[in-house]
């Protein structure tokens, strides 16, 4: 692993998000033009700011994508409107507080990607950085926000005329590159790390086909699941690689998945062609290719569960998420910036909620240690970039010009380094700020590097104060969760229960490991680190990856034994959670050797966790 200062410095090879970027010019420059040509500079940079919905243009389909920017244009509208009334110094701190609070809870409820919620942050502390002069300038400046926040979803909804399928196949292709990555792993040491990464992007191609009305994508994101539940059976039997062609076919199919496949590739020969498991994979990958090949797809029943709006906001606020201690970090941490900022004589304190927030879009303390290092740099060249550009006094359409290529700039090295972006993010507030309040270069300059010094700060040390540790905290819940919801599969299964149940059941299983992994990667960026549970994390979570391979298995009811095995998943959380020390007793599982050799594998790997050697030492 990289030193930390390396990792500050580092320019990731993330791809170019050249679909975000072309449509964030279009729609920001168009604002900015309608501004100039009406005569009014400060309209332009406002419906700019409403111009930020292009953001948030992501691949899902249309008529979700359509909802989400509208969405968005009005919390941007909201958020200017709410900085806008920070009359006093309390109302700033509640209204930023809120702002930065809401946003994280909704765009990780919602699993936005970045920015998330801090464009909403930020259009709020530029908002409360403006005068409140003449009167209704606010509503002016709130129907700017939305008039930007238009043209953003026009620009946003006109792939459509072009590529109708577009959003919804790429998630789709995706799952199939990752299960032909995946294939190509089994029996090799990269395998665990391709079956977590297949299974996310398995969750995140069904999650998409299932609010489209695409006959081809649904049945095709089914088929995705299946082969990914069929590579998990099979690799709990071979040992060895598989021949190559294997995973070329699954990449031919996800080159394919809006026409029908031209010609059916052949199917490499298996030694072991009896064996369930492998009879298994071959037959569902011949049914993918089949489905591949028809121009008339069929109705295909969902292999996982979409969970509706009231069950996203509901896991938010779940007390084992990690929605919930970001929201309240956050949130508490932007408010009190605002009552240190004034508490130390800043006049104007809206640029210290605003770097404390910026801190605080890390995940860790490390990467949020790492951020307030690149914050510092970049916003202290950021200055020095403002300054230099200021003290020309840009005539109007350079402004315009100017913050579309600071923005632009920001986007393109976002992913690639947080720091540099930094540089133009900084810019490019400073000069919407500058050019709606037209005030003295050198003093804002000054004093928006000590409100960096201090907003950094400030964040650095709420996120160790406040649940600096939250993922560790979490992680034996998470997989106890993750045991229980497995054993409620596997039971569901033994007794012959209704699809639709397995489907929800299926789905929560899958949800909770994939929450497991995500706990377990944000932990390791936590400081003090927390004790190795690696082996124990790793059990569990492919013990609930076997249990989901057995779904659709053609094995004979079982309801005794769905009896017998059932209150082993539970103990097993149980010793998790330090709840109980009883010895499990695992039953016989001869028609399911491998969740059987599992389940011991993961029962001794819990017993090696390190607070149950000290309680038993």
């Amino acid at each position: 692993m990289d030193s930390p200062r390396v990792q500050v410095l580092a320019l990731k090879n993330t791809p170019t998000p050249w679909r975000r970027l072309w449509g964030t010019g279009l729609t920001t420059s168009l604002g900015l033009v309608i501004g100039l040509l009406l005569g009014h500079l400060e309209w332009g940079i406002w419906a700019f700011m409403g111009g930020f919905t292009s953001l948030y243009v992501q691949k899902q389909p249309y008529r979700t994508r359509a909802i989400t920017l509208a969405l968005v244009g009005m919390g941007l509208a909201a958020s200017m409107a709410l900085g806008a009334l920070s009359a006093v110094w309390w109302e700033m701190a509640l209204a930023l507080g809120f702002v930065s609070a809401a946003s994280t809870y909704l765009t990780g409820s919602f699993d936005v990607p970045l920015p998330a919620g801090f464009m909403f942050v930020l259009v709020a502390c530029i908002s409360a950085a403006l005068p409140l002069h003449p009167p209704g300038i606010v509503g002016v400046r709130v129907l700017c926000v939305l008039g930007g926040a238009s043209l953003a979803w026009l620009v946003g909804m006109s792939d459509w005329l072009w590529d109708r399928r577009g959003p919804t196949s790429a998630p789709v292709k995706g799952a199939f590159t990752a299960l032909s990555h995946y294939v190509a792993a089994i029996g090799g040491g990269k395998a665990k790390a391709r079956e977590f990464h297949a299974a996310q992007a398995v969750a995140l191609a069904h999650r998409v086909a299932l609010s489209s009305n695409d006959r081809r994508i649904r049945a095709m994101a089914v088929q995705a699941e299946k082969i990914f539940r069929a590579a998990v059976a099979l690799s709990s039997d071979i040992q060895r690689p598989l021949d190559p062609k294997w995973a070329h076919v699954l990449a031919i199919v996800a080159a394919h998945i809006t026409k029908p496949l031209d010609s059916r590739p052949g199917l490499p020969l298996f030694p072991d062609r009896h064996c369930h498991t492998v009879g298994r994979f071959i037959e569902t990958v011949e049914e993918t290719l089949r489905v591949a090949q028809s121009e008339e797809v069929p109705q295909t029943r969902p292999a996982l569960y979409r969970p509706t709006v009231k069950e996203r906001l509901a896991r938010g606020l779940d007390q084992d998420s990690m929605i919930l201690p970001a929201v309240l970090r956050i949130g508490i941490a932007t408010a009190t910036a605002v009552a240190l900022a004034r508490l130390l004589g800043i006049t104007h304190p809206f640029w210290t909620p605003l770097t404390a927030a910026a801190v605080l879009q890390g995940v860790s303390t490390v990467v949020i240690t790492q951020r307030t290092i690149q914050r510092a740099i970049g916003t202290t060249l950021g200055l020095a970039l403002t300054a230099l550009l200021l003290l020309l006094h840009p005539i109007p359409i350079l402004t315009a010009v100017l913050v579309v290529v600071l923005q632009l700039s920001m986007l393109f090295f976002i992913a690639k380094n947080y720091g540099i972006s930094v540089i133009f993010i900084t810019t490019m507030a400073l000069v919407i700020i500058y050019a709606g309040t037209h005030t003295a270069v050198a003093p804002m300059i000054f004093a928006r590097f000590i409100d960096t010094l201090i907003g950094g700060a400030w964040g650095l040390l709420a996120a160790f104060l406040l649940w600096g540790q939250a993922s560790s905290a979490r992680l034996p819940v998470a997989m106890a969760r993750s045991l229980r919801r497995a054993g409620h599969l596997f039971q569901a299964v033994l007794k012959g229960s209704s699809p639709k149940q397995i489907i929800r059941l299926r789905t929560a299983c899958l949800d909770s490991l994939l929450a497991l992994r995500h706990l377990y990667v944000t932990s390791l960026g936590e400081l003090p680190h927390p004790p190795a549970n690696t082996p124990a994390l790793f059990s569990v979570e492919r013990l609930g990856y076997l249990v989901m391979a057995v779904c659709d298995a053609p094995r004979a009811l079982d309801a005794l034994l769905a009896d017998d095995v059932g209150p082993v998943f539970n103990q097993l959380a149980d010793r998790v959670e330090d709840r109980s020390d009883a010895e499990v007793r695992i039953p016989a599982l001869p028609r399911f050797p491998a969740i059987e050799d599992q389940l011991w594998e993961t029962a001794e790997a819990l017993d090696a966790l390190p607070e149950r050697r000290e309680k038993s030492s």
